[in-house]
């Protein structure tokens, strides 16, 4: 996986001990792997401490302080089939084999995989809600070491992992989680009802796919269930958001995953759905933003079929706060094209903006 690029604190609610533990924190992952045509966001949950001696000993869920853990996606959380409820079950030696396997979902304590002598015991807890698209939910079970256990303390950054979670991105992840552990001093604390919410994307919507949803299908019989229309990779491309829509913050990122690697690609701003979000043909795919078009950055897509905007979207934009603008990436597809045109578009995205 490589380098993760957002961290942000949760809200730490009540303790009985608040010992050297200072809250919950995520981060989600740089790339967006594109798994069953999808693409996903990888998000790292983790307890955070302000020293290196504390240590996090068991997450868990009872009667009175029950743990939850739940998704906006319909699709639930990615499960691979090789990979399994605990960092236990995951082998890096597969990953060249089985790369999907590296964005499975899994919960811990510290440890990432069955490497380095992973101590992770887990007791009571009902895994197959979650393997079946629903939400992890125990009120009599737990995740846990025995204290003492290097796994237990704080990486070099003063966090313990204690969950991997992958959802389509765009989708929330939310919940309630109970920790257990020690602090310096080596007495017992207790973090109860330590909730999260973990938005992946910007919360825009995505309009005008290649599966025909909107009402019109693609040029030449080249659906995709991925963003726009297929294009010669065998996906289409999609377009979303990160960050925020915030004209102040001035931190939102227009992303497209899907594209041909090495190929330029356009984004550009319109303030329409064209035909009510529909689009109209256009290439290989569906012209779905128009009206007082902006073009707004070329990008080049990354070998992996990856672009991303770099430059401000509301300051190029000339946005305001209350205004709604649809978004879209054109992008050349020149050798095999599924429609012979050359180019493809990605989905339509749209947003408000606000100060």
């Amino acid at each position: 996986m490589r380098a993760l690029s957002i961290s942000l604190a949760l809200c730490a609610l009540s303790t009985t001990s608040l010992g050297q533990y200072s809250g919950l924190e995520f981060e989600i992952a740089e790339d967006h792997p594109i798994i069953d045509g999808i693409p996903r966001a990888v998000v790292r949950l983790y307890a955070s401490y302000d020293d290196s001696v504390s240590q996090l000993n068991a997450v868990y869920g009872n009667a009175t302080n029950p743990l939850s853990i739940t998704t906006s996606d319909p699709l639930g959380f990615y499960q691979h089939p090789a990979g399994g409820d605990t960092s236990l079950a995951i082998n890096p030696a597969s990953f060249p084999f089985i790369p999907e396997l590296e964005y499975d979902s899994w919960v811990t304590v510290g440890a990432e995989d069955n490497t380095d002598g992973n101590q992770l015991l887990n007791i009571g807890v009902d895994f197959a809600p979650w393997n079946a698209a629903g939400p992890l939910d125990a009120d009599n079970g737990t995740w846990f070491c025995i204290p003492d256990a290097p796994q237990n303390f704080p990486d070099a950054n003063g966090r313990v992992l204690i969950a991997q979670l992958s959802v389509t991105y765009g989708e929330t992840i939310s919940g309630t989680v109970q920790l257990q552990g020690k602090d310096a001093a080596g007495q017992t604390t207790e973090h109860l009802d330590q909730a999260f919410f973990i938005p992946t994307g910007a919360g825009g919507a995505e309009y005008c796919t290649g599966d025909g949803a909107d009402g019109l299908t693609c040029p030449c019989g080249n659906p995709s269930t991925s963003g726009g229309c297929l294009n010669g990779t065998g996906n289409g491309a999609r377009l979303f958001g990160e960050g925020s829509t915030s004209i102040t913050a001035d931190n939102l990122i227009l992303t497209a995953v899907g594209l041909v690697p090495g190929e330029p690609g356009l984004y550009f701003q319109g303030n329409n759905r064209v035909a009510g979000g529909s689009g109209v043909h256009f290439g290989d795919g569906l012209r779905c933003a128009g009206g007082g078009v902006i073009r707004l950055q070329v990008r080049m897509a990354s070998g992996s079929g990856e672009s991303e905007t770099t430059a401000s979207i509301s300051g190029l934009g000339g946005v305001q706060p209350g205004d709604v603008k649809r978004y879209q990436l054109w992008y050349r597809d020149p050798d095999t094209t599924p429609c012979g045109s050359g180019f493809n578009l990605s989905n339509g995205y749209e947003l408000t903006w606000e100060l």
